[in-house]
């Protein structure tokens, strides 16, 4: 038992650590551009691709995948049979890229601020102060590593964004699919039943920071995918 608690330790904090590296921050600084100070002030692709273009939001894009692939391979190279392990690694990318220790540390501390002391204090900062993307790139990277035919119904996302031209829309549509994927694999056998709980926690999560895309899409002011900011809108970091 404790092998198996410390390859879920392990995978976890693996995903975390890469999921929480902010590509996006730094592909937008190849364009002299903080994107944490423009738009909604994320460091997912959709916002890099409105502050800084289509060059930097490609680097953001492959990088995210990539990090999500990197993060399941290193746990499946160290536990090759810990499946709950592997499942762990992509959770741990999703909330590393929502969540990021890293955009934490380069933010500025806010002195209005109070925080509790260590280690509560280190996760509300991180909460307050670590807001990467949505985490679907880094995700879908991760998905392909730890289970490739889940990438099947990727045409559907894909075709929903280029009828609506709405990413947040095509992100819901990926993560309505993605459990229903995982239960039918998992009724086949084909999959071991920790995917399934995972792709639903993983969608959950996803679904929840998109709860403002959803308020902006009923209200009609959803941006669409590429349409560039008018204006910068300077944020606090």
């Amino acid at each position: 038992m404790p092998s198996i608690l410390f390859s879920y330790l392990i995978g976890a904090l693996i995903g975390y650590v890469l999921g929480a590296f902010p590509t996006g921050f730094f592909a937008a600084k190849l364009w002299n551009i903080d994107v944490r100070k423009h738009g909604s002030g994320r460091t997912g692709g959709t916002n890099v691709l409105r502050t800084a273009g289509w060059g930097a939001f490609a680097i953001t894009v492959i990088g995210d995948v990539l990090k999500g692939t990197l993060a399941v391979l290193s746990a499946r190279w160290l536990f090759p049979e810990m499946h709950g392990a592997h499942a762990l690694a992509v959770l741990g990318v999703l909330i590393g890229h929502n969540w990021s220790v890293w955009i934490a540390l380069l933010a500025k501390p806010d002195p209005r601020i109070t925080y509790a002391p260590a280690p509560l204090g280190w996760l509300q900062r991180i909460a307050q102060q670590g807001r990467g993307g949505a985490g679907v790139s880094p995700t879908v990277g991760a998905v392909a590593a730890l289970f490739p035919p889940a990438l099947l119904a990727a045409p559907i996302p894909l075709l929903v964004l280029l009828i609506g031209r709405y990413a947040s829309l095509a992100s819901l549509s990926i993560t309505l699919l993605f459990p229903l994927e995982m239960f039918f694999f998992g009724l086949r056998g084909d999959t071991p039943w920790s995917y399934l709980l995972m792709s639903v926690v993983v969608s959950t999560i996803i679904f929840i920071v998109h709860l403002p895309n959803i308020q902006r899409l009923r209200a009609g002011t959803e941006k669409r995918f590429g349409q560039r900011l008018a204006q910068r809108t300077t944020r606090a970091p």
